[in-house]
């Protein structure tokens, strides 16, 4: 791809209209009746002080280039456990571990890392009444959990497991599982409800139907 610096020379060669264009892609606003040498010379100005501030040399393409994509890292270099509930069911835990953690952990014989789901009374007791672990996805840091019918709450940790010893790496606040609704829990196609008129107005019986026979194997 063929490129130029910006200098007076190439500057001369441009029509205002792209000395204009230029402009205001650095910002400048470009009166209409501004003198051609005063724009020139301002362009310049602006590529002098970009050198002085070590900023990328400014360039002029002949061609239109496409923007590099962006690449996120593949670690942050955090240990850190989240978690997203998808519905009162299912929840998408993802994880991150740094480079200590991972050498630690890739030193240690028969160690798993695990996900360990916590179920809590309340949100301020720790002590959980209830706790499970699976194992943990290596290859792709992500995966969907299952969780027990009737939790309230829970908090999910990332640990691992080496022999009789274990470690919490990370853990997530804890999490509140939405209430399911009684009309919702209680509903059976065909059995009689005691819905007010303005409620059966609104379609929530269809609604209800159509909930019982599309999502109910989500949340038993």
């Amino acid at each position: 791809m063929d490129a130029e610096i910006i200098n007076r020379a190439y500057l001369e060669k441009l029509s205002f209209s792209d000395l204009s264009k230029l402009a205001d892609d650095f910002g400048v606003d470009v009166p209409e009746d501004l003198n051609r040498r005063f724009l020139i010379a301002e362009l310049l100005e602006l590529a002098e002080e970009a050198k002085s501030s070590d900023d990328e040399s400014m360039i002029i393409s002949a061609e239109d280039g496409e923007a590099p994509a962006a690449k996120l890292p593949k670690n942050y270099n955090e240990t850190q456990i989240s978690c997203i509930l998808r519905n009162p069911a299912w929840a998408f835990v993802f994880w991150n571990i740094n480079d200590t953690d991972s050498a630690m952990i890739k030193s240690l014989t028969n160690c798993n890392l695990m996900i360990r789901v916590c179920v809590l009374s309340a949100p301020d007791k720790l002590q959980p009444e209830e706790a499970f672990e699976i194992n943990a996805s290596t290859d792709t840091q992500e995966q969907y959990v299952l969780l027990p019918a009737g939790s309230n709450y829970i908090r999910v940790e990332l640990v691992y497991v080496a022999g009789n010893t274990g470690k919490v790496l990370a853990f997530t606040p804890v999490i509140e599982i939405p209430s399911p609704s009684k009309q919702l829990n209680d509903f059976q196609p065909g059995k009689e409800s005691d819905y007010s008129e303005i409620i059966k107005l609104s379609g929530m019986e269809e609604i209800l139907v159509n909930q019982y026979k599309n999502h109910r194997h989500s949340f038993s």
